[in-house]
């Protein structure tokens, strides 16, 4: 049996896809790793404070809050796709970093109201 040139292609790409790191799947445009703190949310222009929320980005790819409401805990799993990070947890959700200065973020919900939150970050 001959064998064909495109499946050692194949089969060399896999063995890339399985060998790849996991946490390069977490690299993100702007450096998000660590913990960040909500301040405030903004809804159609009105700020709200509202402080019950933070959380820690880690380098292998998982998101952890450490201080949530149950019904929007996003623990999981996250990626990135230049400025929008997907979140993979209990509550999937893609979120867009709208800005960014190394201390703090703007991010926009796609997904779950299209509210702004506001964070600074904590460690």
């Amino acid at each position: 049996m001959q064998m064909k040139p495109g499946l050692y292609f194949l089969s060399a790409m896999l063995s890339v896809v399985i060998a790849a790191p996991v946490n390069a799947y977490a690299e993100c445009a702007k450096d998000i790793i660590g913990k960040w703190q909500q301040s405030h949310v903004e809804f159609a222009g009105n700020s709200i404070k509202d402080d019950s929320q933070s959380w820690e980005f880690m380098k292998n790819g998982t998101v952890r809050f450490l201080k949530s409401r149950p019904a929007i805990d996003k623990t999981g799993d996250y990626s990135c796709e230049g400025d929008i990070i997907h979140m993979k947890g209990a509550l999937p959700g893609r979120l867009k970093i709208l800005a960014y200065d190394g201390g703090t973020m703007a991010l926009e919900s796609l997904d779950h109201g299209g509210g702004i939150a506001h964070v600074v970050k904590i460690k």
